[in-house]
């Protein structure tokens, strides 16, 4: 009898804690956001992109002429192997060794370059999107606002805010507010 008491009382607990919380789940307003579309798709998104790749075509063309200034030596190096004394083919070689550690060093600072530049890009139009969704959420009095990247499995689609971010975000200037 006391077992059966206890296990009436446990779903009697349960049932009450299901009511409340979906009484509470009732007035909790919920929107979905999917950052990496309005990353990708929004007008400052678009404009980053193109400023990384066009460093990266500067940076690219500067690093491929030096590799070409590099294998010419090289080539030049090896055609005269034979006719080099032994001192002039270790000036070359040091010449050679020098301009490849060059070119290595140049390749490094490049590549710190645009993960530095691509951090910077991503968190000035983060810093914009953050603004365009903190507005929606305000107007919308949503309570609670998920990523959609971020284990969100599904959702209705009455319930992503997506495309009105993406929307503000295009209207805002560049530096405003």
């Amino acid at each position: 009898m006391n077992g059966r008491v206890l296990r009436i009382l446990a779903m009697l607990l349960a049932a009450a804690v299901l009511a409340a919380s979906s009484s509470f789940a009732e007035g909790l307003k919920v929107a979905v956001i999917d950052v990496n579309k309005v990353m990708n798709e929004s007008e400052a998104g678009k404009a980053a992109r193109k400023k990384m790749e066009d460093r990266y075509e500067e940076l690219k063309k500067k690093i491929d002429a030096r590799s070409e200034e590099a294998r010419k030596m090289k080539e030049e190096m090896d055609k005269q192997k034979i006719l080099l004394g032994k001192e002039k083919l270790k000036e070359r070689e040091d010449a050679l060794n020098a301009k490849v550690a060059e070119l290595r060093q140049l390749t490094q600072e490049a590549e710190k370059e645009m993960q530095n530049r691509q951090g910077e890009l991503t968190r000035e139009v983060l810093k914009i999107v953050e603004r365009q969704w903190e507005k929606v959420v305000e107007q919308e009095k949503i309570d609670l606002l998920l990523e959609r990247g971020s284990g969100v499995v599904h959702s209705n689609s009455s319930l992503d805010i997506t495309s009105k971010v993406l929307d503000l975000v295009n209207k805002e200037k560049p530096g405003g507010k």
